[in-house]
């Protein structure tokens, strides 16, 4: 396995993180009876295509979850959401940065493994 592949699954481990957090939210509440709890997943599959295209193409995965990573942060961040913005910044936000800086640096060496060849 190459280093570029082991990038790219520590970029998935990271964006897994609050993948499986808004999954697990949206279980949790559709079995108690709370059909709103569907709305997680709305949150969750845009996280889980661009954790695809990030394996496919992490040029533009890590650079779409840069800026996911931005919206989300602006979201959980604004004057009307409160005081309580960091718990969601550290669980949402923060792994998603990283995976998108993961993705970007395992594209950086696919260029320049390729260029070598």
């Amino acid at each position: 396995m190459d280093k570029t592949n082991i990038i790219k699954i520590a970029a998935l481990i990271f964006s897994g993180i609050p993948l499986a957090i808004l999954l697990l939210f949206a279980i949790g509440e559709t079995a108690g009876g709370d059909w709103s709890g569907l709305g997680h997943l709305i949150q969750a599959i845009p996280i889980a295509l661009l954790m695809w295209l990030g394996w496919k193409r992490p040029l533009w995965g890590g650079i779409l979850l840069l800026v996911l990573s931005l919206i989300a942060a602006y979201a959980f961040t604004n004057p009307v959401s409160g005081r309580d913005w960091l718990a969601p910044l550290l669980i949402i936000v923060a792994p998603l940065i990283v995976s998108g800086i993961l993705f970007l640096s395992a594209a950086r060496l696919e260029k320049r493994t390729a260029s070598m060849l």
